[in-house]
């Protein structure tokens, strides 16, 4: 019996683990205002693309955390894949980000890779990239 629950342990433990721990370091520059700083990090185009605001299924990782004028730096350990980020600074702190006329930001806002769109955000292609090992991403919101 001990055997058995021995065996049962180290099932367990195993599930519980990543299969490999990867690091990425995102920095983000360029912040103007004091404020949030809202980072996702996803996993699928259908994630990245489709994101209207707020958790959704296939964001992986993320931060929503109070950031001064400057810049922010987080580690994340994540299992090796293709992954793309989106920032924003919430500068009112009202969980989104706020658009004026014609859907323009008002608000600070990047994506990984220095990836943008031309009427609305870039494609996951653009802003994606492989994580193998350790990654950065410099993300200057200050453009």
């Amino acid at each position: 019996m001990k055997r058995f629950l021995a065996g049962w342990g180290a099932v367990l433990l195993a599930c519980q683990l990543p299969l490999s721990a990867e690091t990425l370091t995102v920095q983000v520059s360029g912040i103007k205002d004091p404020g949030e700083i809202h980072i996702a990090i996803y996993d699928s185009a259908e994630a990245f693309e489709g994101d209207k605001g707020g958790p959704a299924e296939g964001i992986v990782d993320g931060v929503v955390e109070e950031a001064q004028p400057g810049s922010v730096t987080y580690t994340f350990e994540l299992t090796q894949g293709r992954y793309a980020i989106g920032v924003f600074h919430d500068a009112n702190r009202n969980n989104r980000l706020d658009t004026g006329l014609f859907g323009i930001p008002k608000e600070q806002f990047g994506f990984s890779n220095g990836a943008s769109g031309r009427f609305g955000p870039p494609s996951f292609a653009d802003a994606s990239f492989e994580l193998v090992g350790e990654a950065n991403q410099v993300i200057d919101l200050g453009q």
